[in-house]
This record gives C-alpha cells, sequence and structure tokens, in this order.
C-alpha cells in the first residue's frame, strides 16, 4: 500500500510538473518581439509586396521596347455565291478559305513616350522601397512603444499589489485595535477606503496592461493568444551621456529619412507622369512587317491537264506566300479632349506630389525635434529621480521603524511610502522614455 501510494504520489507530482511548465509564460524580449514582428506585421509584408510589384512594372516597361509579335489563322466554309479572293473570281457552291499570317509592330517614335514610362517606374520603384523601410522604421517604433509600455503598467501593477497586501495587513491590526477600544472607527473606514481606491488602481492598471500587450501581439500579428513575460531591457549606456546638437541630428535626419526620400521620388514620378501626358500630342511613327499566304478550296492541282483536284493546303501556303513591310506615321488630331484633360490632371498631381514632398519633411522636423526634448527631458527626469528614489528610499526605511515603534500613525507611514513608490514609477516611466524616444532619433538617421 505504501508502495501504490508513493506511485501515485510521484505520478500526480509529475502531472501538475508538466501542467505548470504547460502554463508557463514564454519570455519575450524586445529583440525577439521585433524579430516576430517582421515576420507576420501585414502593413510590412504589404509594403515589400508593393516594392516587388514596382519592380516587375520597371521590368514590364524595359520589355516594352520589344516588337509585338502576332500569329493568326482561320478557316472559313462558304455555301453559296462567293467571291473568292485567292483566285480572284466570283465562285458557286462550297468554297473552304483560310488566310493564316504572322505580323510584327514595332514604334519608332511616339513622343518618348515610353522612355518617360520606363523613367517613371524606375522613381515608383524608388518611391516603394523607401515606403518599405519607413515601414519598417514605423513598426519598430509601434513594437517598442507597446513594449515599453506594458513594462511601466507592469511595474504599476506590482507596486499597486504591495501597497494592497500592507493596506489589508494594516487593516486587520487596526480593526483588533478598534475591537479593543484603542482606536476609533473612523480610522478604520479611512484604511478601508484608502485600500478601495488602490483596488481600484490596480484594475486600471491591469487593464492598461492588458490593453499593451494586446496592442504589442496585434502589431506581431503572431497566431493564437500566447502569454508572453516581458523582459525588462537593460538601461541604456546613452542615458548619462551628451546627446548630440540638435541641428546636426535633423541634418542626418533629413539626409537619411525614406519618408522624404520617398516623397521626393514620388515627386519626379509626378513630374515625369506630365510629360508622358505631354508626349500623347506628339505624331507616331510605327515599323511594320507582315508574312502569310492564302489557300482555297477552288485552287487546283493541274487545271490545265483537267486535274481538278483541289492543291493542298500547304503547297498553296508555300506558293501564295507574301510578305509586307511598311511604315505608319498617324497624328492625333481630336479625341475628345482626353489628352488636354489628362495633361491637366498630371499637373494637378504634380502640385499634391510637390505639397506632400513638403508635408514629409514637416512631419520628419516635428517628429525629430518632439523626440530630440524628450530625450532630454527624460534624461533629465532619470538623472533626478535616481537621487530623489535613494532619499524617499531612506525615508521610508526611517518612517517604518518610527512606525513600528509607535512614534508616528499609519498615515504617516503611507505617505512615505506613497513618496518612495512614485519615485519608483517615475524612474521606470523616465528609462522607458529616454529608451524610446532615443530609439526613434537612432531609427530616423539610419
Amino acid at each position: 500500500m505504501t508502495r501504490a501510494l508513493l506511485q501515485k504520489l510521484g505520478g500526480l507530482a509529475l502531472c501538475l510538473s508538466l501542467a505548470t511548465a504547460a502554463h508557463a509564460q514564454e519570455p519575450l524580449t524586445l529583440e525577439k518581439s521585433l524579430e516576430l514582428a517582421r515576420q507576420h506585421n501585414v502593413a510590412l509584408r504589404q509594403a515589400r509586396y508593393n516594392s516587388s510589384k514596382s519592380d516587375i512594372n520597371v521590368r514590364r516597361n524595359k520589355y516594352g521596347y520589344l516588337p509585338s509579335i502576332s500569329a493568326n489563322t482561320d478557316v472559313s466554309r462558304t455555301n453559296g455565291l462567293v467571291f473568292d479572293n485567292v483566285t480572284g473570281q466570283v465562285q458557286r457552291g462550297n468554297t473552304t478559305t483560310s488566310y493564316p499570317y504572322l505580323a510584327g509592330q514595332v514604334v519608332l517614335f511616339d513622343g518618348f513616350s515610353k522612355l518617360h514610362e520606363l523613367k517613371k517606374s524606375k522613381q515608383q520603384a524608388q518611391a516603394s522601397a523607401y515606403a518599405e523601410q519607413q515601414a519598417g522604421i514605423d513598426l519598430e517604433t509601434n513594437i517598442t512603444g507597446y513594449y515599453l509600455q506594458a513594462l511601466v503598467d507592469r511595474e504599476n501593477i506590482r507596486i499597486s499589489e504591495g501597497r494592497i497586501e500592507l493596506l489589508e495587513g494594516q487593516l486587520s491590526q487596526m480593526e483588533k485595535l478598534e475591537r479593543a477600544g484603542v482606536r476609533a472607527m473612523d480610522e478604520v473606514y479611512q484604511i478601508k477606503a484608502q485600500l478601495a481606491t488602490e483596488k481600484l488602481n490596480l484594475i486600471t492598471y491591469q487593464n492598461n496592461y492588458r490593453k499593451a500587450m494586446l496592442q504589442l501581439v496585434q502589431e506581431m500579428n503572431v497566431e493564437g493568444t500566447p502569454d508572453y513575460a516581458l523582459e525588462m531591457p537593460a538601461t541604456p549606456d546613452e542615458i548619462r551621456m551628451e546627446l548630440p546638437a540638435e541641428q546636426e541630428v535633423m541634418v542626418n535626419a533629413l539626409a537619411y529619412s525614406p519618408l522624404v526620400k520617398s516623397s521626393a521620388a514620388t515627386l519626379d514620378a509626378a513630374k515625369t507622369e506630365l510629360k508622358v501626358a505631354k508626349s500623347n500630342f506628339s505624331p507616331t511613327l510605327t515599323l511594320e512587317g507582315m508574312i502569310g499566304s492564302n489557300y482555297s478550296s477552288n485552287i487546283f492541282k493541274d487545271p490545265e491537264n483537267g486535274n481538278l483536284k483541289t492543291m493542298p493546303y500547304f503547297d498553296q501556303l508555300d506558293l501564295n506566300q507574301r510578305k509586307v513591310v511598311a511604315l505608319s506615321l498617324s497624328f492625333p488630331i481630336f479625341n475628345g479632349l482626353s489628352r488636354h484633360f489628362d495633361a491637366q490632371t498630371a499637373r494637378l498631381d504634380l502640385r499634391n506630389a510637390e505639397l506632400d514632398y513638403v508635408a514629409s519633411q514637416n512631419q520628419l522636423r516635428q517628429t525629430v525635434q518632439q523626440a530630440y526634448q524628450d530625450v532630454l527631458a527624460a534624461r533629465e527626469k532619470y538623472n533626478t529621480v535616481i537621487a530623489n528614489l535613494e532619499y524617499t528610499q531612506r525615508a521610508f526605511e526611517s518612517a517604518r521603524r518610527r512606525y513600528e515603534l509607535g512614534n508616528i500613525d499609519f498615515f504617516a507611514y503611507m505617505e512615505s511610502l506613497n513618496n518612495m513608490n512614485r519615485a519608483q514609477a517615475e524612474l521606470l516611466q523616465s528609462k522607458c522614455e529616454f529608451y524610446l524616444k532615443k530609439r526613434i532619433l537612432e531609427l530616423y538617421q539610419g
């Protein structure tokens, strides 16, 4: 019985260990979250597909210089009166005809329309490539922001849970003192009110944490509902170093920014599109060639000697072969003013592209300026909070000893605890703020 009991207990322990391992949270670092997001994020993948699509369009326009070749064949059978183009006579009865041919065409001049189309497609491909880079920057910014926000919310939860545990212990002690007649009932109610407020704060922090984690997982676009345990990144060494001048950072950002380069390439493409619209007013010179033949059931092998058997199909094709070379020059005169309207639309698109280019520069400038000021503020806040946290921790330890000795009341003790908790939260928040904004500056400078 003892051996059987031990075996059952061992199996139960194994099952419990496996269940615990199955429900353990998966550790997630910031670098791993970025790697998963680059693999699965929908917006980034769409940007990659758009870039590949633009490259295909460039190749299409390059091959547009090649001649177009087409082959055609047909067979028709007519019963009755018909003019046979092969014999050049009017025939009665059943007539079978066929006119196979191979034709080619190459445009010699079209007002440089193909040249402008190729140039525009290359510029659009550049814009798509820069847009893909910018999508990567936006993705990394979002992932880093959600990750660090979740860390701040998790720290707030930890602090709030510690405060609730402290308040519940003090409430139990205060209720005992009240029943003994040592404390008044209003002090019990004050602790209960403070405990209720802290529990409400905990719910808020938990909701914020779940929201930040949901945003992080959605941005990563991973399948299922994974349960991650976030790991705290190391404190950046640059947090105590001097930053380069703001003007230097701005110059580097403007020189590197994929957003600005994408807008510039789009602007160049709009200029080229206007040239394409203007080239449509030009005449078109085309070189055409054709090799063909024909067949008719009214062509006989040897009609002079009375052999009225129809000449075979391929024999007729060889006999009736013809070759044509032609130059064609066409002038656009009137087509409902469509070319005129296309040129007007291209001019308006060019004006919009110019405004988009200016707006991208302004957006970059505002983002970099704001991030630079946030980095400075976060660094100053971090250095201040570091010193303040040391003092508040010492003050809390002193208040805790005095409270245990009965020299101060619980509310003075809680005020000291509040000051220390506030400093702890501000320290983590300033560290995360510095990390995020410093990373934005690095991303925008390449």
